[in-house]
């Protein structure tokens, strides 16, 4: 009698567990997101975008810091790749430009940097054409989905000495952070529809 008992509730969680399986599967799905920083500002926006993807998404989400590059994990994993990088002097961090010339396949890809000019409602349209647009020009194979320039942060001991009074002028004694959670949050969630598509 036990043996038929155990039987019975063996085989009941045997389909109870492939029906949560493959409702799992269906549901989830498999996004890196990967940066590259010098301030920590693109890190603190990646874990933004993180949460949402897998709070309100049911996605699976790792994040990669690219100054391990060469360890980052097989793009065949995942289903989905958002690329960030801090912008400084106008550039992008090293490792994350060459981090765009990998092959993405048909993976959904979205890229975002995080720069100070950006933050600035003056100053955004220069960064976001100069920094990102021009950027990915320059790699035809790569197809973003999405794309977005968001403010960054800049701690005052690391301005160059030729500064923009402009920038200098609104500086707290430490540092600038002009990033908007708000637009941050929006785009997670924008990415998180494309990528449902």
């Amino acid at each position: 009698m036990l043996c038929s008992r155990i039987n019975v509730l063996y085989v009941f969680l045997t389909l109870l567990l492939s029906r949560l399986k493959v409702k799992w599967c269906i549901s989830l799905s498999d996004t890196l997101i990967v940066y590259g920083t010098r301030y920590r500002a693109t890190p603190e926006a990646c874990a933004v975008i993180q949460k949402i993807l897998e709070e309100e998404f049911r996605h699976h989400v790792e994040i990669w810091d690219l100054k391990d590059w060469r360890a980052c994990p097989d793009l065949s994993d995942f289903d989905n790749i958002v690329i960030a990088s801090g912008i400084e002097y106008g550039k992008w961090t090293e490792n994350a430009l060459k981090y765009l010339k990998s092959d993405f396949g048909d993976k959904k890809v979205a890229v975002f940097i995080s720069s100070y000019y950006a933050g600035e409602e003056d100053m955004y349209e220069y960064a976001y054409e100069n920094f990102l647009v021009k950027v990915l020009e320059e790699y035809p194979n790569l197809k973003p989905i999405k794309i977005a320039a968001f403010g960054g942060r800049i701690p005052k001991k690391e301005l160059p000495n030729y500064a923009n009074e402009k920038v200098l002028s609104r500086m707290h004694d430490q540092q600038l952070d002009n990033r908007d959670w708000d637009k941050i949050e929006s785009w997670a969630r924008k990415i998180g529809e494309e990528f449902a598509k």
